[in-house]
């Protein structure tokens, strides 16, 4: 699944697979409660394990559904459709609409707080996504199972950021066109996952909501924002998509309210503080915290932290920084981090 995302896990998996692998059998339990894109939960799937996926904001339990649980098939009858790719067929044909993404998000469009087009997508492709949208709902009001619209909003998502006129992020859009901007937006059906039968579970909500659920798994994987950039501003037009409301855009940028999403962890002041409130809410034994010497917190002073609640070792791995600038050049070379907590 190719995805421009702050934090993207991808090409580290194999690596943060490694060293689970040396300290927990397969049949352990992982959560994984700041999903992400679900690269990681994907990962633990595939190693073998249940994985319980969660995030804050509702556009990466999508992606964990779809990743995980979708099995390919589909029950469509209760909308008169025969199956998934009948229903796909249908969204990628629909004419668009002057929607909300035609008025606030597309070059076409005039949007209420903002003194010129966003041009975040061609008139003809946020039309598209307004029309796509609405029929998704639609479908759902009509009783479409969640777990299946929910499919087909993860779908949607892909096919926007495929066309995004973005430099990496959606905090804002390019003055010019990218060439991919400039195609026709289109739906491509994901693939069943091969991990589907596990059941695996998804979660909506914040961590310290959640402990209830994540402290029946063995291990608990935290990977928290550790720059200044918030993840509900940075993907705020895909959370859109994934609430299915009409948020009132702000602001040049057009960003919905991301402020009750907010995390303390992209604040140096509070990151420390977030770490603990999480910690000490946590009663699994492991605990296994990705975070980068690019971080809010210095690499000794996170393992002084973490060696407050038990045994800490700390494994290194060089990579590249995540550009979302899309400038090219020479990127600085940093490390990630992975903390290995054994709670005592």
């Amino acid at each position: 699944m190719s995805y421009r995302y702050l934090g993207n896990k991808t090409k580290l998996t194999d690596w943060i697979l490694e060293i689970i692998s040396d300290l927990v059998p397969t049949e352990a339990r992982v959560a994984d409660p700041m999903c992400g894109t679900g690269a990681v939960s994907e990962a633990f799937a595939n190693n073998g394990h249940f994985v319980l996926a969660a995030d804050v904001l509702k556009f990466p339990t999508l992606h964990a559904k779809a990743r995980l649980n979708f099995t390919g098939e589909a029950d469509f009858s209760v909308v008169g459709l025969t199956n998934y790719q009948d229903a796909v067929n249908i969204l990628n044909d629909l004419p668009g609409i002057k929607g909300l993404f035609w008025v606030e998000y597309s070059a076409a469009g005039q949007p209420a707080n903002s003194s010129k087009p966003r041009r975040y997508f061609t008139g003809e492709n946020a039309a598209k996504i307004d029309a796509i949208r609405r029929q998704i709902l639609a479908w759902r009001r009509a009783g479409l199972k969640d777990e299946v619209a929910d499919v087909l909003l993860h779908d949607l998502i892909l096919a926007v950021n495929r066309v995004a006129n973005i430099m990496g992020t959606y905090g804002y859009y390019r003055t010019s066109w990218n060439r991919e901007s400039l195609k026709p937006l289109k739906i491509i059906p994901s693939k069943a996952s091969p991990y589907a039968g596990v059941k695996h579970r998804i979660l909506h909500g914040r961590v310290q909501e959640l402990v209830a659920q994540i402290n029946t798994c063995d291990v608990c994987y935290l990977d928290p924002p550790y720059t200044k950039r918030q993840y509900g501003g940075n993907y705020h037009i895909l959370e859109t998509i994934a609430q299915e409301d009409e948020p009132e855009p702000a602001g040049e940028g057009g960003l919905r309210d991301w402020r009750p999403k907010a995390s303390d962890f992209c604040y140096k002041r509070k990151a420390p503080g977030a770490f603990r409130d999480v910690l000490q809410r946590l009663t699994v034994p492991l605990v296994l915290v990705s975070y980068s010497t690019d971080g809010q917190i210095l690499p000794n002073d996170l393992t002084a932290l973490l060696s407050e609640y038990g045994h800490v070792t700390r494994h290194e791995i060089s990579f590249t920084r995540f550009d979302s600038n899309g400038r090219g050049g020479p990127k600085k070379p940093l490390q990630e981090h992975l903390y290995v907590l054994e709670r005592s």
